[in-house]
């Protein structure tokens, strides 16, 4: 037994889908509702398989309770009943959750149909209705692929002038760089430049101290130039002494030699003249 929930804001419509689903012994209207709140209610207290609801209801319309129940009540299946075939209404049942979609002046088996189908998990539609949402899908395809079409060539053209832009960025951004790094290398420059003079400078004072200090030192080393000056004549002057002595010393033993050699010389001539007078004499007696 299908369990039928019927809610509609016409009594009429309300009373003339009872008669035609009571005809059938498998179906069964457990229920009736003039707006969507009363069926909310409704189905908080009774569990309902199929739910047909009309398009267009005060305080709440078809769409909006399709959705409600979709949510709150998922085992419950609905079926919209509306009196316009545009697409876009159509749509927006599916989009809502409805699992059917049947015009007022459907007939009264293609009704029970509908229900039987749904019931077994299948979608339907009414009459015709299928070929429109066929042809608003492919409308919408083609929509869509012309859509595509255009965001494929949007985006080739951004594409082209986005590289464009990074390109013409990274000569700006090269260039900066370029710039900013020749200033690095002046500063770097200076900074040798300055760093060395104030390195020669302080080389410069610190020999000039060293050597300051080292004649200063060597001249605390150093002995007195005027003292050695008077050690050196005071030396010559005893060494000429002691050279005068020896050479006066010299002199007098020359002096006495010569006085020996006198003496020997006149030693030997008296010899010689006593031998050549002996000499003589022997003659003589002989």
């Amino acid at each position: 037994m299908i369990k039928i929930l019927i809610v509609d804001d016409q009594n009429f419509t309300r009373q003339a889908l009872q008669a035609i689903l009571e005809t059938e012994s498998d179906l069964a209207v457990v229920g009736k509702a003039t707006n969507g709140q009363e069926a909310i209610k409704y189905l908080e207290q009774t569990k309902v398989d199929i739910t047909i609801v009309d398009l267009e209801m005060p305080e709440m319309n078809g769409l909006t309770v399709t959705k409600i129940l979709r949510q709150r009540f998922p085992a419950t299946k609905v079926i919209i009943l509306s009196s316009h075939d545009d697409e876009n209404n159509i749509n927006s049942a599916v989009e809502s959750g409805a699992r059917g979609y049947l015009l007022k002046n459907t007939s009264s088996q293609e009704i029970i149909d509908t229900i039987r189908a749904v019931q077994r998990g299948y979608f339907q539609l009414g009459s015709g209705l299928f070929e429109k949402l066929l042809a608003h899908l492919i409308r919408e395809r083609e929509e869509a692929a012309n859509n595509l079409s255009d965001l494929e060539k949007n985006y080739a053209q951004s594409v082209i002038e986005l590289e464009k832009k990074i390109i013409a960025q990274n000569e700006a951004d090269k260039k900066a760089m370029y710039q900013e790094l020749e200033l690095q290398i002046l500063s770097l420059k200076q900074d040798f430049r300055h760093g060395l003079e104030n390195f020669q400078y302080q080389v410069s004072n610190q020999l000039q101290t060293g050597i300051e200090v080292a004649n200063q030192q060597l001249n605390r080393a150093l002995p007195n130039i005027k003292k050695i000056e008077m050690q050196i004549d005071n030396r010559n002057l005893e060494q000429q002494r002691y050279i005068n002595t020896l050479f006066a010393g010299t002199k007098q033993a020359i002096k006495k030699l010569e006085h020996q050699v006198n003496s020997v010389r006149y030693f030997v001539m008296f010899l010689s003249t006593i031998f050549f007078i002996v000499g003589v004499g022997m003659l003589v007696l002989n």
